[in-house]
């Protein structure tokens, strides 16, 4: 691997890395319960972003929607979704906790695939999930390693926002046969914003300095800067090696809780977490991101 071939490695990494931090930024922000505000402005603000990169780099022939408008929109309503639920799920359990059950979604892509793509079951991927649910299981009966109030609650979060997830990454799937991720990416943020006005317009949201700082830079570096990293590196790493590297997200989820709100993980969280790692990783060697999911959208 080449220089340029580690710059891109790198970069990957460090976005995966960066995204470990939503959950302290969201703690910041400090609305429980009105999540879809904080996913409304992260939107926006990407939203805002992405519109100036594609006029100022003259990417105008972007805007174009491609062949399936449809399903386009609809991954839009699904990360919407998603995001909301994910959300929900960091402000009801520790962020790491949170971040590894959505990290069951490779998994379940692997599972779903079978029924809604027709491909075929394989063992690797029964193993996978037994592992996963082992892993949940470990995760699940740990009670509280954080603060948390509705311990139970967030992991039915948690989980919501996995299967979003893979339901998300199986439309990527069609969608990126000829769609660019800058046009997939730029659609799905600005039905984010559409999807979420109606709760969000003329209502008084609550928000400290400190919330707005860490509203835009959830909308800024994360969302817009972050997604642009990822999508002009991931073009040269490889998809199963993208998918393992990103698993940096919930490892570095649970070091930042740990260090910026003061949440210790106990042995039953970690290895709940590493057999989750695991699991994903099984799916992610026999091919499945190969086959066709090449270019996830991230999950943060």
């Amino acid at each position: 691997m080449g220089g340029s071939g580690r710059k891109e490695y790198l970069l990957v990494a460090a976005a995966a890395t960066l995204w470990g931090t939503v959950g302290v930024f969201l703690r910041w922000v400090d609305l429980p319960g009105q999540e879809h505000f904080v996913v409304f402005m992260r939107a926006v603000i990407s939203l805002c972003l992405l519109t100036v990169v594609i006029y100022a780099g003259h990417e105008q022939d972007k805007l174009r929607p491609g062949k399936h408008p449809v399903l386009l929109f609809a991954s839009g309503a699904v990360l919407s979704f998603h995001w909301v639920m994910l959300m929900k799920a960091m402000n009801n359990l520790s962020i790491g906790d949170a971040v590894f059950i959505t990290y069951l979604a490779p998994v379940m892509v692997a599972v779903l695939a079978v029924f809604l793509l027709k491909e075929k079951l394989e063992g690797t991927t029964v193993i996978a999930l037994l592992i996963a649910l082992l892993g949940m299981y470990l995760i699940s009966v740990t009670g509280q390693s954080g603060e948390v109030g509705l311990y139970g609650v967030g992991i039915v979060y948690a989980l919501i926002a996995a299967v979003s997830y893979a339901f998300l990454l199986i439309i990527l799937k069609k969608l990126r046969e000829d769609l660019p991720a800058l046009t997939v990416t730029f659609y799905q943020t600005s039905v984010n914003a559409a999807v979420l006005l109606p709760f969000c317009a003329f209502r008084d949201f609550p928000v400290s300095t400190r919330g707005w700082i860490s509203l835009i830079i959830l909308g800024t570096v994360h969302t817009a800067f972050g997604g642009l990293v990822f999508i002009y590196a991931v073009k040269k790493v490889k998809a199963q090696h993208v998918g393992i590297i990103a698993y940096l997200e919930p490892l570095s989820a649970v070091v930042f809780g740990a260090i910026f709100l003061g949440e210790n993980p106990g042995w039953q969280d970690l290895v709940g977490g590493l057999f989750i790692i695991v699991a994903g990783a099984l799916v992610m060697r026999r091919g499945l991101v190969a086959a066709g999911v090449e270019e996830p959208s991230h999950i943060a």
